[in-house]
């Protein structure tokens, strides 16, 4: 399937648990409470961290579907033996998961987290359930990752579509009709994740076909992508350190109850780089085939089209987020306080996470080469510094010193890092790629936002739905600009008008 029907399947499926995860959001604050909703806060961060037990193993196994689905032959073969090993080694790690989370859930309900009008005995049983949750969608993702290396991207975004329906709609007849406590959100969660993990495994496996008798772990299999999950189990292991110490050490420092309006901001500053998932999703495996079949100059070209699309797409998201905000908040979930309190703290989150969305382009360029040492280094020097420095801003700070140290970061790493991965792998690119396909629609970008500040704009006084209305517009607005100054914005509406001015002139 080509990489836009991906796309498109991507973006359309991650649109709609966006946005159907924004509509249910500000009922979930509502009807459960900041503390709960502070709960439910804890649990994203708890599943970011517990990650670290994938060891690089699900994106290896996209990689190897990838490569499998190009060359066939034994190569496909060899997959299952993979596959088969992979769910043992996770099966394995789920069940130590649930039990350590298990036997540690009183000391974090009485110790860790600042509960003030929840019961410990209720918030220690949740985190019991969260354990539970965690370990049936971490199994779950090695089978989403297969479907993905597979480019079957249509089909499991129709499962998504469906899951996530159930996940966040459904969940708000057990609130309404059943109780508001956070247990009963968390029990009809653990049903779900089971239902996913079913669904994905079926999918997988019919994809996957054949008939040959049940393998069991194979130390032969596995030993060869080592190496690469290696390298991307480090790595993915300092991301999440890098990206979720900050979020871990504010559910200890903040009380549970401002907890949950921190996990407002997190959402909406994490929905900027959920845009750009469907892309990379479609992007890696390509770029992938595309160098084993040899065809660099073809990966070059999408890899420059796909960060030239981002940048015209998301830029203009990130700064008016960053900029309006408190107002988003407010037309978002109706609550004042929490639109004043996030307010500052999500400018800065937006901007970080407007430039690492741009940023991360130079890993999908080493992924795609499988060759990952040097993000090992930058990765191990960058924990070096940020640890430290997140630690001590959280501590005299919290959540508005996190939030401007993220930003500061991930700028550095954005001037100085790129060019130095584009010179390794594609050399003489880079100011191409920034002069060409990002810069004209950053600059376009921020001229807007500048007009819109000179224009004075203030949305507070509208009612709420016309908060909504006016941002989108001055979105749509951007990124109409941006369109006439992305060099593939231009050509595809040249092409479009000269398809149309063919297409009059035969009639």
């Amino acid at each position: 399937m080509s990489v836009k029907a991906n796309a498109l399947a991507n973006y359309a499926g991650q649109l709609y648990t966006t946005l159907i995860g924004i509509v249910v959001y500000p009922f979930y604050l509502a009807w459960m409470g900041e503390e709960a909703y502070g709960l439910v806060g804890f649990f994203i961060v708890l599943q970011a961290w517990l990650n670290l037990l994938d060891m690089g193993m699900s994106p290896t196994l996209a990689r190897e579907t990838a490569r499998a689905a190009t060359h066939q032959g034994d190569q496909w073969q060899q997959l299952r033996g993979l596959v088969r090993s992979l769910e043992i080694v996770f099966l394995g790690l789920a069940v130590v998961m649930v039990v350590s989370i298990t036997l540690g859930s009183d000391w974090i309900a009485n110790h860790w987290l600042e509960v003030d009008t929840l019961s410990r005995e209720e918030v220690a049983w949740c985190i019991v359930l969260m354990g539970f949750m965690v370990g049936m969608r971490w199994l779950a993702s090695l089978y989403r990752s297969g479907i993905q290396g597979l480019e079957r991207q249509v089909s499991l975004n129709v499962a998504n579509v469906v899951i996530a329906t159930f996940k966040f709609v459904g969940v708000l007849l057990i609130l309404q009709f059943v109780s508001t406590q956070p247990s009963a959100y968390f029990e009809y969660q653990i049903a779900i994740a089971l239902l996913e993990l079913l669904v994905l495994g079926i999918m997988f496996y019919r994809l996957l076909g054949g008939r040959e008798r049940w393998q069991g772990f194979s130390w032969a299999v596995l030993r060869p992508v080592l190496p690469f999950a290696g390298g991307v189990a480090y790595t993915a292991g300092i991301w999440i350190l890098m990206t979720q110490l900050d979020k871990l050490l504010l559910s200890s420092f903040l009380p549970l109850s401002e907890y949950g309006y921190f996990t407002l901001v997190v959402v909406v500053a994490n929905a900027i780089m959920t845009l750009t998932m469907p892309i990379s999703r479609a992007l890696m495996p390509r770029m992938t085939g595309l160098l084993a079949s040899q065809e660099e100059a073809q990966m070059l070209r999408l890899y420059r089209h796909a960060s030239q699309f981002i940048a015209a797409t998301l830029l203009p998201v990130a700064g008016m987020v960053a900029l309006y905000g408190g107002q988003l908040l407010y037309a978002w979930t109706g609550n004042m306080e929490a639109a004043q309190w996030g307010a500052p703290i999500l400018l800065w989150y937006a901007l970080g996470n407007g430039l690492l969305a741009i940023g991360a382009f130079q890993y999908y360029l080493q992924y795609a080469h499988g060759q990952l040492r040097l993000h090992v280094i930058y990765n191990t020097i960058s924990v070096l510094i940020v640890v430290p420095v997140v630690v001590v801003a959280a501590w005299q700070w919290q959540a508005i010193g996190v939030a401007v140290a993220w930003c500061a970061f991930r700028l550095l790493s954005f001037l100085l890092w790129t060019p130095f991965v584009h010179s390794r792998f594609a050399p003489g690119i880079h100011r191409q790629w920034m002069t060409r396909d990002i810069l004209p629609c950053a600059v376009a970008t921020a001229l807007m936002l500048l007009l819109y500040q000179w224009l004075g704009l203030s949305l507070w006084t509208l009612p709420r739905p016309w908060i909504f209305v006016s941002l989108m517009g001055m979105g749509v607005a951007i990124l109409l600009v941006n369109a006439v100054v992305s060099s593939v914005g231009r050509d595809m509406i040249i092409r479009r008008l000269q398809e149309r001015k063919h297409a009059r002139a035969t009639h």
